[in-house]
């Protein structure tokens, strides 16, 4: 005589393995949203920000000539002490060169997206750095791109810049290093070069062209 669980159970098995067949041509679409899904997240966080690696101190500078006339305005120097990263500093122009800051610099190379803290941008001024910020409103396409192209081409003389929006500018366009700044009313790459090679690595914390990593 049949056992009645037995061929229970050999039905319900029955059934399982007809709904998963039947259910099987969901496997690959399935699979191809989730690694789609996957890529974009991977893809979103690379783009917030493009790094450029800082590795050597940089190769060593002449002193500059004196009376030489640099590009950018000239800004008060509002010290350089170390404050708490909970702290908001005022500063004395926009964006800052300058002034109190916090103990940890940005990350140097691209953002995309969030801007740093001034509080950070400041240290990495301090540090020899070069900071391109632009109102997202007035610079995109091209224009942007451009900026971008050019910063990864002087990267490859000295890592130390940055290129961030800046929602709040009154400019296109701000270049900043220490002690300095200069707006610019639309893109000009003959006037980016002449500033990041005239303030590149001459901060207070490097030598000769020799900065902090």
């Amino acid at each position: 005589m049949t056992d009645p669980r037995s061929t229970n159970t050999k039905w319900k098995r029955r059934q399982l393995r007809d709904r998963l067949t039947e259910n099987s041509w969901l496997i690959v679409p399935i699979g191809v949203i989730v690694l789609i899904v996957a890529i974009g997240v991977t893809s979103g966080q690379k783009k917030s920000l493009e790094k450029f690696s800082v590795t050597t101190p940089g190769s060593s500078l002449p002193p500059r000539p004196t009376g030489t006339a640099l590009p950018g305005t000239p800004i008060p120097d509002l010290g350089q002490e170390h404050v708490p990263e909970s702290q908001r500093v005022k500063y004395n122009s926009n964006p800052p060169t300058s002034g109190a800051h916090h103990a940890t610099p940005a990350a140097w190379g691209i953002y995309h997206k969030q801007p740093p803290l001034d509080e950070r941008l400041v240290h990495n001024l301090e540090h020899g750095g070069i900071i391109i910020s632009y109102h997202p409103d007035r610079i995109k396409g091209q224009d942007l791109e451009k900026i971008q192209a050019q910063a990864r081409e002087l990267s490859a003389i000295n890592p130390r810049i940055i290129v961030t929006p800046r929602a709040n500018l009154d400019s296109a366009i701000a270049l900043t290093a220490w002690g300095y700044l200069q707006k610019l009313d639309s893109y000009n790459a003959e006037k980016i070069k002449a500033f990041y090679d005239a303030h590149i690595a001459r901060a207070p914390e490097c030598s000769n062209g020799q900065c902090p990593l």
